[in-house]
This record gives structure tokens, sequence and C-alpha cells, in this order.
């Protein structure tokens, strides 16, 4: 896990990739690696996780990459390397894509259709730079085009504080994407190849699994792979006490007996009293590891949460502050990482809206999931990604592993959200799948969410009333949290 960046098309495309990779320090404290050619710089800040190599890796052309490639050790094998480098199987596959007279664009396809990771990369030979991102879009890249037509300058980085200028210009770069960026004689060529790979996207599924005992089975089976792949000795579980973090927490348990689980709350908020029973019921008590948050904790990290989110939207805010605190904690624990539940409310029906699109028709809800887990980074994963690397701790989010995903799309609508006489299941199948593991106290119960389980929607509104701004004059939360933008000078994010 890291922080990338780089320029392309100008002369002063070096010290502008110095500059963002400093603004993307926190991502990455082990390290940082610079790679320049005329007119192209890319690099990247290292958190140390898979492996201990350096970035940028160098060869005929050079790579940075951020995330983690899950089944690196099966294409290591295939190719009878021995490495515990993640980064340098990835660029090895790739140079041998190029040795074979593929493109770059093309080296860069073929090797990402046959890996299991969350991602964002950008690798370059020659005359063209390759950017790419995983299909769901777990690692958040972004990119702007800007500059006169025939001067034309792209830069992209991990985040979007790390551009010199902030406005329209700086995209996400889509999930799935593959783009390739012609550089001649130093510039950004006029006209440059673009190509998003549909087989790199979630795809619609070509198979329907309508058996519930088949649906659990190969449903169990997915995730606790996806989990398995996703342990290291630095991993811990943010823990809420719901179905999700408390199924992760068992499968999780079963793998590695020593792992630790991270809860946070005010004083008796729904959430710890919760995440008590939930550890106590799955005989992991002694694993949970419990901050109690106080007003004046959450007030100081308010400023925190804005710059890393870079928005005072308060849903993103009342969303983030917990995971914030969640990952701050794990670190204090010496975690480098963090599984949570992230993406099975979308693949599984978690939403109570999920109820009203069941009832328009099977079709209808299978649509409705198809497309939030095709929105679900920008929603959720970038806002998640940004809180916990503010603290250098890494998200891993096992319900949005590719074989989970495409098991979980397969499975009839009907056994996600089910319908029994006018009441409703929502995500059914997953609660099915945890029966062996979790007592029916926890299997069947719904949660609230995370602002509201933790308290902190509650300190938000009081904080905002304390700071002058009267409820009954409505968005007093939005209108206290752009105040405290401006007051910290962050008004980029506010314009």
């Amino acid at each position: 896990m890291c922080g990338i960046a780089g320029a392309a098309g100008t002369p002063d495309t070096n010290e502008e990739t110095k500059r963002m990779l400093a603004a993307l320090r926190h991502r990455g404290p082990d390290g940082c690696g610079f790679y320049q050619v005329e007119g192209l710089s890319i690099g990247n800040t290292l958190l140390k996780i898979t492996g201990n190599t350096p970035q940028p890796l160098v060869g005929k052309g050079a790579l940075v990459f951020n995330g983690e490639i899950f089944n690196f050790r099966e294409l290591a094998a295939e190719q009878g390397m021995k490495t515990d480098s993640d980064t340098e199987v990835l660029f090895s596959l790739i140079e041998t894509k190029i040795k074979e007279g593929n493109n770059p664009i093309n080296a860069v396809f073929s090797v990402l259709s046959k890996v299991n990771g969350d991602y964002a990369l950008a690798y370059t030979l020659a005359n063209e730079l390759v950017l790419a991102r995983d299909p769901v879009g777990v690692k958040p890249l972004f990119y702007s085009l800007e500059g006169e037509k025939k001067k034309p300058k792209i830069t992209f980085a991990s985040e979007r504080k790390a551009f010199s200028s902030q406005g329209n210009k700086i995209k996400p770069f889509p999930p799935g994407g593959i783009m390739a960026f012609n550089i001649q004689n130093g510039k950004l060529g006029e006209k440059f190849l673009e190509l998003e790979e549909r087989s790199l996207k979630i795809e619609p599924p070509k198979e329907r699994i309508s058996e519930e005992h088949e649906a659990v089975s190969r449903l169990k089976a997915a995730l606790e792979k996806a989990v398995e792949i996703r342990l290291t000795k630095t991993s811990g579980i943010a823990f809420s006490g719901g179905i999700d973090s408390t199924f992760l927490a068992a499968l999780a348990k079963g793998i590695d007996p020593s792992i630790s689980l991270y809860a946070v709350g005010v004083p008796n908020s729904h959430d710890l009293a919760q995440a008590e029973r939930a550890a106590e019921a799955i005989g992991m008590r002694d694993s949970l590891k419990i901050h109690f948050l106080s007003p004046e904790e959450i007030e100081a990290a308010i400023p925190d949460v804005i710059y890393s989110t870079e928005s005072t939207d308060p849903m993103k805010i009342s969303i983030g502050l917990p995971l914030y605190f969640v990952a701050k904690t794990a670190k204090e624990y010496e975690k480098r990482v963090l599984l949570t539940g992230q993406g099975a409310d979308e693949l599984f029906g978690g939403y109570r809206r999920h109820e009203a699109f069941l009832d328009q028709g099977p079709e209808v809800l299978d649509w409705e999931i198809y497309s939030d887990l095709k929105n679900i980074s920008t929603i959720n994963l970038e806002r998640d990604d940004m809180v916990t690397m503010a603290n250098s701790v890494e998200l891993r989010v096992p319900f949005l592993d590719k074989e989970v995903i495409k098991t979980g799309l397969a499975i009839n609508p009907e056994l996600k959200v089910l319908k029994r006489d006018g009441f409703y299941i929502r995500k059914y199948i997953l609660r099915r799948a945890a029966d062996s593991l979790l007592p029916p106290e926890l299997l069947w119960k719904e949660k609230k969410a995370i602002q509201y389980g933790t308290g902190v929607q509650k300190i938000l509104d009081r904080l905002a009333r304390d700071a002058g701004f009267p409820k009954w004059k409505g968005n007093h939360i939005e209108k206290y949290l752009k105040h405290v933008a401006v007051d910290h000078g962050f008004d980029f994010i506010i314009r």
C-alpha cells in the first residue's frame, strides 16, 4: 500500500511529481521513490506490507503500484519466480509481455486480466504512459488533463489534495479502466490512446445460482478464501458487532486465532454494546480492543477528517470519523491492515431501498445491486481509503474480492432480499452462509448505521449547535463543517 503520483507533457514534470509525493507522505511513511525521463516523471511513497521492494521498479520500462495482488504467489509460481513481493511479480509479468512483442497497454491489460487484487498503477515505456485501476475502484486514483490543445499535460495521484490546482479538471480514474497516453519529444501527444476494457470491469453474471444450499456453500467458500488471502501478521478487523464484521471475524479466527478486533464509540453507545455481545458470542472477547470516544476527541479530529476526505459533506464526515478512529486505534497496536465489511450491503441487498426494488421485480433488484457495485468507489471506498490512510493503515475489503463478487452477482436476487408474509429479510443469503459460525441472536439482528451506532452523529449535532448553527435553520451540521474547513485554511475543499 502506498501513494503514487506522476506528470507528463511539460518541462516541470519532475518538480510537480516531487511536490505531489510530498503531499502523499502519510500514505507511505516507509520510503519515497522517483523515476524520470524527458517530459515524464512517476513516483511513489511506500507503506511496507507485502515484501520489501522499493519503487519505482525499473527494467525495460518503469512501474509504480499502489495496492495488493492477492494471488501473486500463484502467478509467481507459473513463472517459476520466488519472491515475497507482489509488485515484483506484477512488474515481471508486464515486462515479459513486452518482450513477447506486446505494446504497453496490451501488456498491462493481459496481466491484470489474471489478477485478483486491489490496485492503482502507472507503467511507462519509451513514449507511452499507462494508468490502470482495479475493477471495483478499491484503490483511489485521480487524474487531470489540462493545458492548450497542442500542449496538453496529464497529472495523476492517489488523492485530490496532491494536485497543485483544484477543480473540475480533476477526475476519478474509472474503475477497471486502462488508459495509455502518448508522449512525443517530451510532450504529451495531441492525440493519445484511450482504452477501457470491459473485461476488467464488473460484469453482469453469465450464470444464475437459484438453489439456496448451493448459494450458501459457494458464498461461504469464496468469503473464507477472500479473508485468508487478506490476512497478514499486522492485520486487524474493524468491528461493530453487525453481521458483516462478525462474519469476517469468525472466518478470520479460524485462520488466525490471534486476530484482533477494533471497535470505537462514545461510552454506552449501541455499537460498543453490540461489539461486546458479538465478540463474546463468537469466543473473541479477549481479542476485542475498544476505544471510547469523547466529544473533545471527535471535535479535534474533524479538521483531519475534512482534510482527508476533502469534503464537508455531513454524511461523509459522520461515517468517516468512526473509521478514522478505528484505524488510529489499530495503528496504536502496530497494525497496518484493517479488514472491513464494506461492500456487503451493496452486493447482498442490505439497504432498505432494496426492498422496494424487489417489489418492482427481481430483475430490478438485480440491476440496482449491479449499479451499487459500479458506484461504490465514489460513494464509499474513496472516503474509507482516505480516512484509514490518514493513519497509514491499509483498508482491505473481502466482500469485494473478485470471486466473492462473481459468486454474489450470480446468486438469485430473491435469495438476497427474502420476502415472507409481507416481511423482508435483507442480506438473507449472507446470513445463511454465516449460520454455522454465528448464533441466531447475531444472525438475524438488524444494525444501526455507523454514525448513529457509535454516537458520532449526536456529537456532531451538538457541536454544530454549540458553534452557533441552530438546527431549525437547516443544514446546521454542513454549515458547521464548512466553518471548520475555512477556519483551518481548507478553502479549496468548499469551492
